[in-house]
């Protein structure tokens, strides 16, 4: 045994630890009544035996609530208190001194069992040893050579042990999580509940942000650098005028640049909940509040003239570090693979724009990936760090070097070795996308193929650039057209290419077969097949006087 005393510190203890600013259904009604449970387990008399056994109905009552959800310290709390409680009822009857002694020992055997193994189970499966993995919630090893004797019956084990250990086990109950837990825990209010929703009061400043923000950057596009230029020149409505103006009186500047950057602060700086909904709310607010954005790529998408990419970077680098941009990403590929436009119900269709801002996330993943990559042979003082001191030469550099005039056209998410952020992409969902591929989606799945982890292997990427390349159909090198590109139209040396026109079927195939056993060398009969073959279950030696090389695949020689 290590020690019979509790350590003095608490222990460096996970389980049962929950994510602090969020709110949580539990089996205990607030607070009060877990303080109330509290009591009655560690502060009541050692011989109280009432008490406890009104704090082991209501852990019974908490497991019934909420079954298999109920904490993990809670259930190993209620073995070793249950065990407790029998010993101090035995105790209190001592009519079979040595009947009881053995009884006693069964059921604190059990109960540390049951101890040990819901503390190195509790998460899944186990990876480590038992030892190790007490050891790293500061519990002592000896329980584990405890456990091991309880579990093999091997040796005879003094009561006394049991008790002073189940008195152990308590003590760390106790500091690794009650304590922990009420120090910590605040009852359900209207001020105190963590939203699993975005708050209401939330959209509007949201709402206004983004419009402000897509008045703006459309003003930017149209060239103008001050609000009077945006006023007069640009031609923007009411609405968003005073947007502009309200913006700049608040936050005193009229120059355009600097309004994008304080949009986009303000957008970062909203206080929104880390969950999926608050993230689909997001991507939803950017669809509907940033329309002169979406429409500006397809009236100016191909002006090298506008910096595109260079006006909205910030806008993306922001959505990325709030975790939203893959799934505006994926919704944008919702829009892009609709069958049919929505001109039916009197709007626009929205596939071109999605079209170009899809193609524009997976593409500036797919550069900050070669980005990282090159970054390993650059030395590590110039390099920038994320969060760190601004070092963006090099990596503006290498941009300018990648993109060559089309640097400003494109999006730039980061210019640090250790970015974070980065597309995670199933080989399901990629797969998703090469069957629902279509005229806008084809330039975007072969990027996608470049940000999967795992990476493919060549020659699966290779069968899938051929499978996107037969969709491109004016990517496929046909026979007779190879020369003819600088002749004249018309100039009687044009071909036409029937090949590529033509669909094959199952007779086309049994047609090349059969020419093939045409030109076959004849056999005689008898000859073929052996007489005497060698048989394992159900496969036999191939035939060495059977030329297989002139047998189509499928066919045999008859």
């Amino acid at each position: 045994m290590e020690g019979n005393a509790a350590p003095t510190e608490p222990p460096v203890c996970n389980i049962d630890k929950r994510p602090e600013n969020q709110t949580y259904i539990s089996a205990w009604r607030d607070r009060s009544e877990f303080q109330s449970v509290y009591e009655k387990i560690f502060n009541s008399r050692p011989d109280d035996i009432e008490t406890k056994e009104e704090a082991l109905r209501w852990l019974k009552m908490w497991r019934t609530r909420q079954m298999k959800e109920v904490p993990i310290c809670v259930r190993c709390t209620f073995q070793i208190l249950e065990a407790q409680v029998f010993d101090l009822r035995s105790q209190r009857a001592a009519s079979d001194e040595v009947g009881n002694a053995m009884e006693i020992k069964n059921i604190y055997a059990g109960a540390f069992t049951r101890f040990i193994n819901f503390l190195t189970e509790g998460g899944g499966t186990r990876k480590k040893s038992i030892a190790d993995s007490v050891r790293e919630i500061g519990i002592e090893t000896y329980l584990v050579e405890l456990r091991h004797l309880c579990a093999h019956r091997s040796v005879s084990i003094s009561i006394d042990v049991f008790r002073r250990s189940a008195q152990y086990c308590m003590d760390w109950l106790k500091r690794a999580y009650w304590q922990r837990e009420l120090s910590g825990m605040q009852p359900v209010s209207l001020p105190t509940l963590k939203y699993c929703y975005v708050a209401e009061d939330q959209l509007p400043d949201m709402s206004v942000i983004l419009r402000t923000y897509d008045a703006v950057t459309a003003a930017r596009v149209r060239r103008a650098y001050t609000l009077e230029m945006a006023i007069e020149s640009v031609g923007l409505a009411e609405a968003e005028t005073k947007l502009l103006e309200v913006h700049a009186q608040e936050h005193r500047s009229v120059r355009l640049p600097v309004i994008v950057r304080q949009t986009v602060r303000l957008l970062r700086e909203l206080p929104l909940p880390a969950t999926q909904t608050a993230v689909n709310a997001v991507c939803k607010a950017v669809l509907e509040h940033c329309r002169r954005m979406f429409e500006d790529a397809v009236r100016y998408g191909d002006d090298e003239q506008v910096p595109l990419g260079k006006i909205h970077s910030d806008l993306f680098q922001t959505l990325a570090a709030m975790g939203c941009l893959q799934t505006l990403f994926e919704q944008l590929m919702v829009i892009c693979e609709q069958e049919q436009p929505v001109t039916a119900t009197g709007k626009e269709d929205q596939r071109p724009w999605a079209k170009y801002w899809a193609h524009r996330i997976a593409f500036a993943y797919q550069l900050l990936k070669e980005f990282k990559k090159a970054c390993r042979t650059w030395p590590a003082e110039r390099l920038g760090r994320f969060g760190g001191a601004q070092r963006n030469l090099l990596a503006k550099q290498w941009y300018a070097g990648r993109l060559k005039s089309a640097v400003d056209q494109h999006l730039m998410l980061g210019f640090s070795v250790d970015c974070p952020w980065h597309m995670k992409l199933s080989r399901a969902y990629v797969l998703a996308r090469l069957t629902a591929m279509n005229e806008h989606t084809k330039d975007i799945v072969p990027v996608l193929l470049t940000l999967l982890e795992p990476p493919l292997s060549p020659s699966q990427q290779q069968k899938i650039r051929k499978l996107t390349e037969v969709y491109n159909s004016d990517a496929l090198p046909t026979t007779g057209t190879s020369g003819a590109k600088g002749k004249a139209k018309g100039s009687g040396n044009e071909t036409k290419d029937t090949d590529a026109e033509k669909v094959y079927t199952a007779d086309d195939v049994m047609e090349v077969v059969a020419k093939k056993r045409a030109h076959c060398k004849p056999m005689e009969v008898g000859t073929c097949l052996s007489k005497k073959v060698k048989r394992y279950g159900p496969w036999t030696d191939p035939d060495v006087e059977v030329d297989w090389s002139t047998y189509p695949l499928g066919s045999c020689p008859t």
